[in-house]
């Protein structure tokens, strides 16, 4: 393996380890609202995409439609989400997120920026201009690789 391997490498691991405590940070604001992290990662969906069918939520959490209708139940019981059928095809039933769902994301992502915030608050102008470079380069990546 080359240098640049190696340190290609490091870095992809730091990189790694940085995001996975970001994330452990989020998911723990995530908990403080009392919903399972399944049942957020559903409201994330559907804030993000819009409206699904219960069969389309479930292949896209990997588990199976009766299990989703009951977590929808229970959502839509506490507000969180709407059920309505389709105009076509009464048989399809769609999902859909209320207002108190985008509130509820959008607090745990002020949160969690929050912390990010702080971390940042420390360190000098010009290591957060060096930051921010970094991430323009990272972001240009996805963007290639998406």
């Amino acid at each position: 393996m080359s240098d640049q391997n190696k340190e290609i490498q490091v870095l992809a691991e730091r990189l790694y380890r940085l995001a996975d405590h970001l994330l452990k940070d989020s998911k723990r604001h995530g908990q403080e609202s009392g919903l399972t992290s399944e049942r957020l990662s559903i409201l994330g969906i559907l804030v993000n995409t819009g409206p699904q069918t219960i069969n389309k939520l479930a292949a896209t959490e990997g588990v199976s439609a009766p299990a989703i209708t009951r977590t929808v139940k229970s959502l839509e019981k506490q507000g969180f989400v709407i059920k309505s059928r389709s105009k076509t095809d009464q048989r399809v039933v769609y999902v859909a997120p209320t207002r108190k769902s985008q509130q509820l994301l959008d607090e745990i992502s002020r949160k969690a920026q929050s912390t990010i915030e702080e971390l940042l608050l420390g360190i000098e102008a010009d290591e957060a201009h060096q930051i921010d470079l970094a991430m323009t380069l990272l972001e240009r990546q996805i963007i290639k690789t998406s």
